[in-house]
């Protein structure tokens, strides 16, 4: 006969069991939309809600409980994990450093928020340094000695995972690798309001600027993207480099060689094991054509053992990764 002591403990296995198979909601909060799906062993569970993200800290705190509550009708949930712009302060929950994305959200106490009006345990971590943890537990590269994942979108971000774990420096500003100074001319205006960062350069933005530049005194004659102007698509000049459009080309290259300048003062600096691109901008990226330049440019031990892998999550890398650093720290805590 099994006693009343064996019973419990059988219990309570059972029912850590069933806690840990539990997703965690992974909120991924940008300037314009908010996504969100349940997560459990780096999936998203069905299809992520998207809606437009509202004006102003206290309507943005009012639609992340909204889609909680939404989801909860569907899913148990075990805790919340928000990925959102900015320096973010993960012991308390709160936006440090401002983003010209979320005008006033910064010294909102989302945590305290969130927490207080779900009764959910809620972790918060900046978008980039939760993609990039995605990144690395999704790849299996969590014992590597170094891995710099770089988020290539309207501008730069970033994250450092060392041994697994995320590099988040003194004052939680570690991975703002998009302001790394690119060029010392003070040629272009970044939005953090310095010269030359390297996103100004190597982003979505840099990528345009840079059109602009090569497509100024260029007539139709010449290329048919100077039709494009004053706004030039990167599909469509990526697509015109492609069918040989030499201007076009020229900007395709040159946008790369911006972005290989990043990735080469990382790779000096940090000695990584390897970089993974991900972002709106990744698709665009010719890995052959990058791994190249960043061999020519590196000093050979560095260069010549760096890889550069593609990103393995996507767009949802944001919402795996919130959702998987939330559930990670409820385990170790």
């Amino acid at each position: 006969m099994t006693s009343a002591k064996s019973a419990d403990s059988q219990n309570q296995n059972l029912d850590q069991i069933l806690k840990d198979k539990m997703p965690a909601l992974g909120i991924d909060l940008g300037g314009t939309k908010i996504g969100c799906a349940p997560v459990a062993d780096f999936r998203v569970i069905g299809e992520p809600k998207k809606v437009p993200t509202p004006k102003g800290a206290e309507n943005i705190i009012n639609a992340l409980v909204d889609l909680i509550e939404d989801v909860r009708k569907d899913h148990i949930l075990r805790g919340v994990g928000i990925a959102t712009a900015g320096i973010v302060d993960t012991e308390t929950g709160e936006v440090i450093g401002s983003t010209g994305n979320l005008p006033g959200w910064a010294g909102t106490p989302i945590k305290k928020e969130i927490e207080s009006r779900t009764g959910l345990p809620v972790h918060v971590d900046n978008d980039a340094n939760a993609a990039a943890y995605g990144e690395v537990k999704a790849l299996g590269l969590s014992d590597k000695t170094c891995v710099v994942a770089v988020t290539l979108g309207t501008g730069i971000g970033g994250g450092i995972i060392m041994k697994g774990n995320l590099y988040r420096g003194a004052h939680y500003a570690a991975g703002e690798i998009g302001h790394l100074r690119a060029n010392l001319n003070n040629h272009r205006l970044c939005t953090c309001g310095l010269f030359d960062c390297w996103e100004s350069y190597g982003s979505g933005r840099g990528f345009r600027a840079t059109a602009k530049e090569l497509l100024t005194n260029v007539t139709v004659d010449q290329t048919p993207l100077a039709a494009l102007l004053p706004d030039p698509q990167v599909d469509k000049v990526c697509a015109a480099a492609q069918e040989g459009d030499i201007i076009a080309k020229r900007i395709v290259d040159t946008w790369h060689e911006h972005v290989c300048a990043g990735i080469v003062t990382l790779a000096h600096t940090l000695d990584p094991d390897c970089f993974i691109i991900s972002g709106g901008m990744a698709k665009f990226v010719d890995y052959d054509f990058l791994k190249e330049l960043v061999i020519d440019k590196c000093m050979p031990r560095v260069g010549e053992r760096l890889d550069i892998h593609r990103s393995s999550l996507g767009d949802d890398a944001g919402i795996i990764g919130a959702a998987q650093i939330a559930l990670d720290n409820l385990v170790s805590g």
